[in-house]
């Protein structure tokens, strides 16, 4: 149950108050959700909750921008930034033999490494 009140009802109430705060900023903002295995539909075994509700985020972020732009708030921007493979306790604990840890080892990344990178991209992007 925590998974889905952090990754889903957090998100909401995070997005709600800085909607709200970037109303009253001149420039408005950019909310970056984070989606995760589960965010295309795909089937996330043994971690059903966590990926339903990284799937409820693509859908959370597409109907904040429909209402966005039903409000004409041009302003304040909402998007789903996939980060790929990130090294996370959630991911080694489903990786039980030394093969699958070679691979995720091999595949994934640290989480401060993709942020890293992750940060750099989208100041690009938003500079543009």
């Amino acid at each position: 149950m925590e998974v889905v009140t952090t990754n889903t009802l957090g998100t909401m109430i995070c997005c709600r108050e800085a909607i709200m705060m970037m109303m009253g900023q001149p420039r408005g903002g950019h909310i970056f959700n984070i989606d995760g295995a589960g965010a295309d539909g795909s089937p996330t075994p043994r971690f059903a909750a966590y990926g339903a509700t990284k799937r409820s985020l693509v859908h959370l972020t597409k109907s904040l921008q429909a209402e966005l732009r039903m409000q004409g708030i041009k302003k304040v921007a909402v998007h789903n930034l996939s980060p790929g493979m990130v090294t996370t306790d959630l991911l080694m604990s489903g990786s039980n033999t030394k093969q699958a840890k070679f691979f995720i080892n091999v595949l994934a990344e640290p989480a401060d490494t993709r942020l890293a990178f992750g940060a750099r991209k989208n100041r690009y992007l938003l500079e543009d």
